[in-house]
Order: C-alpha cells, then structure tokens, then sequence
C-alpha cells in the first residue's frame, strides 16, 4: 500500500473492531474515553502506543489540530486530524491492520491445519469448503452476480451439483486480475465468500498476497 494513502485506506471498518480480543476492546473503549475527558479539560498533550513484538507504534500529539504518526518497522505515516477521536480512530486501525490481522489470521491457520485432520462426511462436505478444485462443466450464465467498483465475483451452478465461485479485481491501471477460482458444494458458502471479498478488499489497490486474502475472507465468514 503507497505511503500516501495508507492511513486514507483504514477506518472504523477496515480493518473492523469485531478482530479485537476481549481485553483489546476494554483497552480501546478506556482510551477512547481517557483521550476525550484530556482534551475537553485542557490537559491532553500526546498520546503514543508501541507494541515491540510487532515493530509497532503510533503517536498522536496535539497543536493546533491533531497529529497522527504511525510507524510500522522502517515505514511511517502522517496525517492531521480535526479532532481527537478521529486521530485515534485511525491510529486504532493501524493497529489492528499491522498487529492484529496478522494474529487472527495466525490462529486461523491453525484452525484451519486442524480441522484438514477431521473425517469429511457427506453433511460437512455440504456446509464447509471441502471441494476438490477439480475443473466441472458448468452452466455459462452465474447464478449470482456480485460487482463493486473494483471486485467482480460470480457464482457459476455446475452440472454435478456443486459451485464455482471466481473472482476477479478489475482496474484501470492493471485491467483484470484473478483473485479466486474455486469450486464449492454450499452455495451459500460461495455467497458468503462473495460478499466477504466485496467488504474486505472492493478498493483500487490489488491485493497480491492471494493465498492470504482468502484465508482472511475464509476465517471472516466461517469463525
């Protein structure tokens, strides 16, 4: 993601709160507040964050507006901000892009690494992705068409029961590129994945860590 416009991309939403643990939530909400009452009686200066493990920090100081750093191992970030929540809002959804994401998706391929080692039965296969990716004929028109500015995922029936899910990112500068080609016994798994990648990743920048994207959108849909 450019330097630029990193800190543009993040917002309450990207990545969302609901990532956080139990004692993450206490920490922000407290914060939160803490930030809001220094502001309102005249004392708030600067706040800053660090979390060594992760080569993370965020520092917000005030002037006449509120400035917001955030460093991630060689890499920083600026931007002003009107009011203090705002600052922080953004500075919490770096945190959760460069500390937290990369958690959760850790414990998500352990979930996943575990769950490869349970039996498949004929009800399972039905409700999670267990498919073969082996290549089926399938009926040309989609029975589902999903289309954001950037993502475009179709869900195709194929003639022995199952579903093909493609997705692909469409933009002016790279033109069309392939983001999921994959075969699915649920269709509303399919649909779920679907609207997963439109939430997560309908945005002008390519994601090019495919295989990561979609245990992001995966964990998200199914956890």
């Amino acid at each position: 993601m450019s330097r630029e416009h990193f800190l543009d991309e993040l917002s309450d939403d990207f990545p969302p709160r609901t990532i956080y643990s139990y004692d993450e939530t206490a920490r922000y909400n407290a914060e939160r507040l803490a930030l809001i009452d220094a502001v309102l009686d005249g004392s708030f200066e600067k706040y800053e964050c660090k979390v060594k493990d992760s080569e993370f920090s965020y520092k917000i100081t005030a002037d006449a507006v509120f400035d917001l750093e955030v460093v991630y191992k060689d890499e920083s970030w600026k931007k002003s901000f009107s009011y203090v929540t705002e600052a922080f809002e953004i500075a919490e959804s770096a945190y959760r892009f460069f500390v937290v994401v990369p958690r959760v998706l850790d414990e998500g391929e352990v979930l996943l690494a575990n769950e490869k080692n349970y039996p498949v039965d004929a009800e399972s296969r039905q409700m999670h992705d267990h498919c073969d990716d082996e290549p089926v004929e399938v009926f040309h028109t989609p029975e589902l068409d999903f289309k954001g500015q950037y993502i475009h995922a179709k869900v195709f029936r194929c003639l022995d029961s199952t579903y093909l899910l493609t997705i692909v990112h469409v933009s002016s500068e790279k033109g069309m590129q392939p983001l999921l080609d994959r075969y699915y016994g649920d269709v509303e798994l399919a649909k779920l994945l679907a609207v997963g990648y439109l939430n997560l990743f309908d945005r002008a920048e390519y994601p090019i860590r495919m295989h990561e994207t979609y245990k992001k959108v995966y964990i998200r849909v199914t956890h």
